[in-house]
């Protein structure tokens, strides 16, 4: 082995007995050949090492409630977690039609005194507890669908708006 690598092995050995015996006496001592030797035991000629007692720490005591206490805890209040428009999907085709029933999910689901309003190319339905709204004679082409949830304080939350298209056959074709 060389140098080098002795020197490295000796150095992660010393470690090893430093860890193990912290807070404790050590005795050091250099043999004939210059290699440096630690013991738990006294050896003559050796120095006597007392290394510090070891860095620790306790962490503060968490008060974590029982599972009964849980169950019997009011839930807090929560808002919404979710409003979308679920009908149309975004980009969706429809063929031949000329009414459309736009339809919005809420979660958890509607409380009492909020409302929805549900529009279609500025055309608006509600403000209502429904879920969904039909819009009737809708052109051929591009049509952009909302909605808007207003809660009983006021505040509103708003659907991400969804495109669709509406398409007709030619006359005539087959």
């Amino acid at each position: 082995m060389t140098r080098p690598c002795a020197r490295i092995l000796l150095l992660f050995l010393c470690l090893a007995v430093f860890t193990t015996v912290s807070g404790e006496t050590l005795y050091k001592w250099v043999d004939s050949q210059g290699n440096v030797h630690y013991s738990d035991k006294p050896i003559p000629g050796g120095t006597k090492i007392h290394l510090p007692n070891p860095t620790t720490y306790t962490p503060p005591t968490v008060d974590v409630p029982s599972r009964a206490a849980e169950a019997n805890r009011e839930p807090a209040a929560q808002g919404y977690t979710s409003f979308t428009i679920s009908s149309p999907t975004a980009e969706q085709t429809f063929w031949n039609v000329d009414s459309v029933t736009v339809s919005v999910e809420v979660a958890p689901e509607l409380k009492d005194g909020d409302n929805i309003t549900i529009t279609l190319d500025g055309d608006r339905q509600g403000p209502s507890n429904a879920l969904s709204a039909t819009f009737s004679g809708l052109e051929r082409g591009e049509h952009t669908a909302g909605a808007t949830l207003i809660e009983a304080n006021g505040q509103t939350i708003s659907a991400p708006p969804i495109t669709f298209y509406i398409q007709h056959k030619a006359k005539g074709v087959h």
